[in-house]
């Protein structure tokens, strides 16, 4: 145990030195880059990663119109337009070179993160007055940063994802930021400059993700409560809504201008009318009955199987991704007490798989710190000033709780919720007390380490293609190598960049239209396309002609069964995917 301790002392002596944290960095860091050179060589992308690249191109071209959204929040897709523009990738590197700027948000929300776990820090150092420090101590030094490290890791590469062409990491950068902030003003640091800094953070965050305006509400409450001098706080608190609304407000009122009506986002209302009203997705015609009349839908062009037709007026890759609520336009939520209460129950499940059995060793060593240090008295008013961090994240698992919650959603504010419980932590100084927190929190790090190196191994396996070595898969062809097999296919066929296409399949994932620069403006959805496949000649022209008759150059078959009759298509390369042209 004294050579265990003695080791564990130098330890804290070399972090104090900064060795320690850089070697904490470099490995953040080099995880970030193995996820991030995963995503390029795998070609990574998702839906909503398209909308933002279109909206990107429009701001950048000037094209006001287009690139205004109410779903959509503006400043991912500046600065990926910005990139974009500036370095005019070949299509084979542009979805790479989204991956090297998500690696650069992914280094501002690191730097961020150590923001706010050094004030947390220092904010614990602080509460040990003279008087507690004979009784009360901390973690040590390199504990308190491989814990924050192992969280922040696990939040950032497994919840948040770095390879996902979102906006959530770079809004994490700004919740840490905005964090740090609160923390150090809990310290007394109470002058205006802070608390105008606070509110220039949250408004810089409602314009990475319109949640922000929400969530910022309550980061303001919390700082109102962050000093005893409620007096104090009030008019500087006033102070950050006043600069937070300058920030915010601008896009606000051009995005309620554009679209006729006051709005600060339609992500929530869109959100709330899947999930819990029930109204399908992505082709609303107005069912179920009770959910409102759409005002303009996708057009159904053909019954049986079912095309919709959406060229127009919106633009974008994928006209129903690029602006949802366009076409939901004309919904009306209402409360559906059943399945709020079902979808409350799967977010339940949902947060308790994630700290029951993806954290259960940060959970549990968690509750036994604080039971070692019981004895410590706390009123009712020190709540709200040790634990504001506490309350956000809470709040912000409500918040996804009751409509949508998904990992990368709330992987923020499981770092807030860890910082605060870990930075109130009080250890007593008997030598017992210090050796079983000691090892508890050793503990800790290990199940944490584990965690992380079993996500990244399960990672490797499913890219690699390895889930299952064992198991016989039988399929009828395979998809492209990667996205741009079939643009430049469409290219070589003589479909030109801004031309109209149409799809069998689901537009929602077909990134190859991004790569040739076309638009798919008509869909039939591949569930329901048998009956086309297996359809004779004269009914499958009857149905070409449907689509031909949207403008569309060409129809892209996605995933066709090896039953299909295929006569007149081209097939791409060796796969599933196949090609109809129409004849200009």
């Amino acid at each position: 145990m004294n050579y265990l301790q003695r080791k564990l002392l130098s330890l804290d002596t070399l972090s104090e030195t900064r060795w320690f944290l850089w070697l904490l960095r470099t490995l953040a860091i080099l995880l970030g880059l193995v996820h991030t050179w995963a995503a390029i060589i795998s070609q990574s992308m998702n839906a909503d990663g398209i909308s933002y690249l279109d909206m990107g191109d429009a701001y950048m071209r000037g094209d006001w119109e287009v690139a205004i959204n109410s779903v959509w929040s503006p400043m991912y897709a500046w600065i990926l337009g910005g990139v974009l523009r500036i370095v005019k990738p070949p299509m084979e590197y542009e979805f790479p070179l989204v991956h090297v700027v998500n690696f650069g948000v992914f280094l501002l929300a690191l730097a961020c993160f150590e923001f706010l776990w050094r004030q947390l820090w220092k904010y614990q150092k602080q509460i040990l007055t003279k008087d507690e420090s004979a009784v009360w101590k901390t973690f040590p030094r390199w504990i308190w940063w491989s814990l924050g490290y192992s969280i922040f890791v696990f939040s950032s590469l497994h919840l948040i994802e770095i390879w996902s062409v979102t906006p959530d990491m770079l809004m994490s950068a700004f919740v840490y930021l905005a964090a740090g902030l609160v923390v150090h003003i809990r310290m007394g640091n109470t002058g205006w400059k802070f608390f105008i800094l606070l509110g220039v953070i949250l408004g810089l965050g409602y314009l990475a993700k319109a949640v922000m305006f929400p969530i910022s509400l309550v980061f303001l409450g919390v700082s109102l409560f962050t000093t005893k001098k409620f007096r104090q706080s009030m008019p500087r608190v006033l102070v950050s809504i006043l600069f937070f609304l300058i920030i915010s407000l601008p896009f606000t009122i051009i995005v309620s201008i554009h679209e006729g009506r006051l709005t600060i986002s339609d992500a929530g209302k869109l959100t709330y009318a899947r999930y819990i009203n029930g109204v399908p997705y992505p082709h609303w015609q107005g069912e179920p009955a009770g959910n409102g009349t759409p005002l303009h839908p996708s057009h159904l062009i053909f019954d049986h199987p079912p095309i919709y037709e959406f060229g127009e007026p919106v633009g974008g890759t994928y006209p129903i991704t690029y602006d949802p609520f366009y076409w939901y336009e004309g919904v009306t939520v209402h409360a559906d007490l059943a399945r709020q209460v079902d979808y409350i129950l799967f977010s339940l499940m949902y947060y308790s798989d994630l700290l029951f059995r993806q954290q259960p060793g940060l959970l549990l060593g968690v509750i036994l710190l604080y039971w070692i240090g019981r004895s410590r008295t706390l009123y009712w008013r020190d709540y709200p000033l040790r634990w504001g961090l506490v309350i956000v994240g809470i709040a912000a698992f409500v918040f996804y709780g009751v409509v949508n919650v998904i990992g990368r959603y709330i992987g923020v504010f499981l770092v807030l919720l860890w910082a605060d419980l870990l930075a109130n932590i009080r250890i007593p100084r008997e030598q017992v007390s210090k050796n079983l927190a000691s090892l508890i929190s050793i503990l800790m790090i290990a199940f944490l380490a584990l965690n992380i190196v079993a996500t990244n191994l399960s990672g490797y396996r499913d890219l690699s293609g390895k889930a299952n070595p064992h198991q016989e898969v039988f399929v009828d062809g395979v998809p492209p190598a990667w996205p741009g097999e079939v643009a430049q296919a469409l290219h070589g066929l003589g479909v030109k960049q801004g031309e109209k296409v149409a799809i069998i399949g689901y537009g929602f994932d077909s990134f190859w239209a991004r790569l040739a620069r076309v638009k798919i403006v008509a869909e039939m959805l591949d569930h329901q396309a048998t009956d086309f496949w297996l359809g004779n000649k004269d009914f499958q022209q009857e149905v070409l002609q449907v689509f031909a008759s949207t403008g569309a150059r060409a129809v892209v078959a996605e995933h066709v069964p090896g039953y299909a009759r295929l006569d007149g298509w081209q097939q791409v390369g060796e796969s599933n995917f196949f090609i109809y042209m129409f004849s200009k």
